[in-house]
Order: structure tokens, then sequence, then C-alpha cells
């Protein structure tokens, strides 16, 4: 029997926001936010929605087909996001981005299709007469809810940015670009190779991010409005390298039928998911820019408070990202393939939309967002689409 854990794609690209921002020299910015993602699906390579698992059928030692049994997995994760950025020099910053998972919850969703007709028994298997085989094998059934990953870490992220020289006519226009570095570390926890169902943490668990990823972004303002730009246009291209990652193989101490991967697969093996090519374009709309006051946030100046956030900024991006064929390395070529094929290159389309909140200009160092990210709206290919809902707190400080 296959086993029941899968990997999920659940968290948002944790590349650092807003495109080109860089802190001024000695500024901190302390971002919080919750964050709620949930899948129950994944792109085949027709772009069709398929369960998360395959289908298992059954069959009798030498005879007919027992029954199929099926599972359409419905998981949630929530987090807690901490970044905190740093302005080390006028155009450098620096980054440190911590992900805390509050709780993992998957709905299992196991049926059960009978199969053919057995004499013995004089109907075919009913699902209780599956799991009532499968118990005098020692393996008990699955539950119906799996929760854990209650205040785990995941992959700690470190980034620094640099907004690069400009020419003179990007003074004149405005234009801004910047290249950012970010690098994940191996903080995030494996799945659990002894549980029937279960997902971890890390960076490939969540296929959220490259452990090593290379982004040049662009910023191009429009609409000026009294030294205020009414709009945006951003861009950011990325390459994300995603290093091999060992994990444990079950033994079957708990359930021997469907985590007794390692007399064949050996003790350990090796997942290399496979690195993304991706980009982002990204709309940003100002429909109030609000009142704009001299305070201790502007340093007392009015000149200065009108360059600071508007009010209320709306923002529309959408991200196209290329992954290549992922690679399970054991001692079994067949069980490789049979999670390889899963994770053929494909691709993701994510759609994401930011209300953001800004009391910088009337003294409050305070912004207020809430985003959502969906990647049901364009179908991908051998991917897992996550919706995700974001709602964040971020201050601006400096003390000195």
């Amino acid at each position: 029997m296959k086993r029941l854990g899968f990997a999920l794609v659940l968290w948002a690209s944790a590349s650092l926001a807003m495109e080109t921002q860089v802190l001024p020299k000695g500024t901190w910015m302390v971002d919080l936010a919750y964050m709620r993602s949930t899948i129950d699906k994944q792109w085949d390579g027709e772009r069709r929605a398929v369960s998360l698992i395959p289908e298992m059928p059954r069959y009798e030692p030498g005879g007919g087909l027992q029954g199929i049994l099926r599972a359409r997995p419905d998981a949630t994760f929530h987090f807690l996001l901490l970044q905190v950025m740093y302005g080390l020099t006028d155009k450098l910053s620096l980054a440190v981005y911590l992900p805390i998972v509050l709780d993992t919850t998957i709905q299992t969703n196991l049926s059960w299709e009978p199969g053919d007709y057995q004499s013995q028994l004089g109907r075919a298997y009913s699902e209780d007469d599956f799991w009532a085989w499968a118990a005098s094998m020692g393996q008990p059934r699955v539950p119906n809810v799996w929760s854990g990953n209650h205040g785990r870490i995941s992959d700690i992220i470190l980034g620094a940015r640099y907004l690069l020289p400009q020419f003179e006519w990007m003074k004149s226009s405005g234009f801004r670009w910047a290249g950012t570095l970010q690098v994940a570390l191996p903080t995030g926890s494996n799945l659990d190779p002894e549980e029937a169902v279960s997902a971890g943490t890390n960076l490939w668990e969540l296929h959220a991010a490259g452990t090593i990823e290379a982004h040049l972004s662009a910023d191009q303002p429009f609409l000026e409005d009294d030294g205020v730009s009414r709009g945006n246009v951003g861009a950011d291209l990325f390459y994300a390298a995603c290093l091999p990652r060992r994990y444990t193989s079950g033994t079957g101490a708990t359930n021997p039928l469907l985590t007794n991967a390692a007399p064949y697969v050996g003790e350990t093996y090796w997942i290399d998911g496979g690195d993304w090519l991706g980009g982002t374009l990204s709309v940003d709309v100002v429909p109030i820019i609000g009142p704009t006051r001299a305070t201790i946030v502007s340093g007392n100046s009015l000149e200065k408070a009108k360059t600071l956030p508007p009010l209320l900024t709306l923002s529309l991006a959408y991200t196209h990202i290329r992954t290549l064929q992922s690679y399970w390395n054991g001692d079994s070529a067949l069980w490789a393939w049979d999670r390889e094929k899963l994770w053929q290159p494909g691709e993701k389309n994510l759609v994401k939309g930011t209300v953001t909140l800004s009391f910088l200009r009337v003294g409050l160092p305070l912004q207020v967002y809430v985003s959502y990210r969906t990647q049901d709206l364009i179908p991908g290919r051998y991917t897992r689409p996550a919706n995700v809902l974001t709602a964040g707190i971020r201050t601006v400080l400096k003390f000195w």
C-alpha cells in the first residue's frame, strides 16, 4: 500500500515584499502577519484538478480486485510570520524572515469503491472488510483527521536587497531597480516517516520558496499628483535553486502497510525538488492619498511627509513560475519514479490582491494590510494550488 503522506503547497512566496523597497540607513521595519493557507488538489500534466494522493487499487493475492481506496485530502495551515528588515545603508537593506506554523490540520476524506465479487464472501469487499483485512496484518485504520506542527518553525530566510545605481533617465522618470538575494536555513522539519498522514514544515514540504533565490526587480511610478505617484508598475524576475534535502524512510513500526519503505528504499533518501524560474508583474493604484502632516515620523518636515506612503493602496499581482523536474534519490528506482511523476516540469500561476492602509503621513508609524492569493484562477501543471489569506501589521522604527 502507498503511504498517505504528501508534500503541501501552501505558503506564499517568501521573497522580500514591495519589489524595490529599501529602508533609509538605521531604520527598522517589523512586519507581523497571520496567514491561513488551504489546499485540496493538484494539477496534472493536462491542467486538470486531481486528488493530492493517487487512488490505490487493492487486489487479492493472485485474485481479483478487492476495491479502490481513494483519499481527497483537504489541508489547512495556520502561520505566524515575522519579518524584520534593517537599512544598513540608504541603498542596502538586510532582512530576516521567521515563519512559525501554529497548526496543521488534514482532513483525509477516505472513500472505498468495491471491486470484484469475492466467492468466499458471497459479495464484494466493503470498506469495513478492507480495514478488517488490513488490521489482521497489523495496519490500523487511517484517521479521518490529522493535526500537528503546533508551534513549529519553518525554514528561516535571510535576505539582502541592494538598490542599483540609477542612470539619468531613470532619475527623471522615477524608475528604480534592485537586486535581492535570499537564503533559507534548514530549520524546518520533515514529515513524520512513521505516520500514515502527516506534513512537514520545511520549504519543500510547503513548496514556498527555494533554498537560494536571486531576484532582479523594478518599479516604474506613474500619474504624479502633488509629488505622490497615484500608480506604479512593478516587475520581478527570479531564479530559485531548491537544494536536495535528506529524509528518513519509514520502517512500518506504526503503519506496516503504509510506511514500510526502508527495506527497499534505504534508511534515508534525498529529495531534489527541482529549481524554479519565475516572474511577477504588479500594478499598484492609490485611490486615497490622505492628509499629510509634519510629525516626528517625517522629522517634523512637511516636505518629507509628502514622500511617505499614501493612506490607501490597492495592488494586483500575477506571478508565473516554471518548475523543473524533481528527483527522489533512494535505493529503489521504481519507488522514486512513482513520486517524481507527480512533480515533472510544470508551472504555477498565482494571482494576488492586496489592500494596504498606511498611517505614516499622519504621524503614526504603522501600516495594516490584507491580501488574498490564489492559484485556482489559472490552472498550472504538476503543481499544487494553494489559496492563501494574509492579514498583517508593520511598523517602521528608528532609534537614533
